[in-house]
């Protein structure tokens, strides 16, 4: 009975992770535009999440995307090794899983884009 305790506990704590990957960064939710040195820029890389950054930001990391953006997260993009906080983005469903191109403002200071275009890299 204690080794099928155990087992259960081990089970539990193994999980624990992936419950709460959708809880984990809100320090990107708390990010506003406008705070600091704002610059123009043009970034490519993948959008993502801020629940679990890095780690969506790939073709493959689309659903789990969507699922943290409607549970709350917000849109990020994954370009350079560098997370920026997407300000406001309508349709993101859209341009989750594959790479993008975004033109738009920079707050230098806390890394938050306001998006003036989005567009879908293509492949050679």
């Amino acid at each position: 009975m204690k080794k099928l305790a155990a087992a259960v506990a081990i089970l539990a704590l193994a999980s624990m992770p992936a419950a709460f990957a959708c809880d984990k960064d809100k320090t990107a939710q708390a990010a506003e535009f406008g705070k600091g040195p704002v610059k123009d820029v043009v970034l490519t890389g993948y959008l993502t999440d801020s629940n679990c950054g890095a780690k969506n930001a790939n073709a493959s990391g689309k659903s789990c995307a969507l699922h943290c953006i409607k549970d709350g997260a917000h849109v990020q993009l994954m370009s350079d090794k560098t997370l920026y906080t997407i300000e406001k983005l309508d349709n993101p469903a859209d341009h989750f899983g594959h790479e993008v191109k975004v033109t738009g403002k920079l707050d230098t200071s806390t890394n938050v884009i306001r998006v003036t275009s989005i567009e879908s890299v293509a492949r050679s």
